[in-house]
This record gives structure tokens, C-alpha cells and sequence, in this order.
């Protein structure tokens, strides 16, 4: 069961660079935008969304494509997954996804955590993505 005190305090984007693109998601088509969406609550844990954004679907830059997701901060799971699915038309198949994914990755953690499982480390090697990556935003 997650706790309704949940509450999203932090989502970040990475957009990543060739080397860790192939890293982390092999076989990625060089046409395309490949990185990671991280969401963190005030209970400690995250989730994660990768994605890949064929070039021609990025209108204006990574932060312009990024940024309708500060609108999730602040609000419960819950509530976080009522508002993407609000947005679906609006937002896109691929930015749809990315935060789905993040938000049920997240929701599966806490399921984890509430009964007993050890829920792993939050990316280990922080300075290497922050290495490897050609964009970053966080709200």
C-alpha cells in the first residue's frame, strides 16, 4: 500500500550524450534524443523513465519539452497519475510514457519498501551522468 503523505518533492531530466546513450539504452537510433526522467518523494524514493525522442518530434529545445512536467511536483501519486493521464492528448505518446513509466517504476519501489524489500540505491554514480549528459533540468 502507498502511503497517501507521498508527495512528489523532485523530478529531473537528463538528456544524454553518445557514450551513455549507448550505455544505457543499446541499439538507440543516432536520430534520436536518448535520456533518463528520475521523480523523488519526500519519503526517500524514485522512479525512473527512459526515453528516446526521434529528432524531428523535439519542438524547441530539451528544457521547452521537459518542463509541462513541474506540474506534477507537489502532488500525491495518485494525484500525479490522474493529471498525466488529464494530459495525454496534450502532451504526446513519448512524454506520456516517460512519465508513466517513472511514476509506476515509483509505485512499484514503494510496494517493494512496504513489504520489507530493500529498495535499491538511487544512481549510484550521480557525477557520471551528470558527465554524460548534454542537457539537465530539475524542478
Amino acid at each position: 500500500m502507498i502511503p497517501e503523505t507521498c508527495i512528489i518533492t523532485r523530478i529531473e531530466c537528463f538528456q544524454f550524450d553518445c557514450e551513455l546513450s549507448d550505455r544505457m539504452l543499446p541499439g538507440h537510433s543516432d536520430e534520436c534524443h536518448c535520456g533518463l526522467l528520475t521523480i523523488t518523494t519526500n519519503l526517500g524514493a524514485w522512479g525512473l523513465g527512459e526515453f528516446q525522442i526521434p529528432c524531428g518530434n523535439l519542438k524547441g529545445d530539451f528544457v521547452q519539452w521537459a518542463v509541462v512536467f513541474q506540474r506534477i511536483k507537489g502532488l500525491t501519486l495518485a494525484d500525479g497519475l490522474a493529471y498525466v493521464h488529464q494530459k495525454e492528448a496534450v502532451w504526446g505518446e513519448i512524454r506520456t510514457h516517460v512519465i508513466s513509466s517513472a511514476l509506476i517504476d515509483l509505485a512499484a519501489k514503494l510496494e517493494h519498501a512496504s513489504k520489507g524489500k530493500k529498495v535499491e540505491s538511487f544512481l549510484s554514480d550521480r557525477t557520471y551522468l551528470f558527465d554524460h549528459s548534454q542537457a539537465y533540468i530539475s524542478f
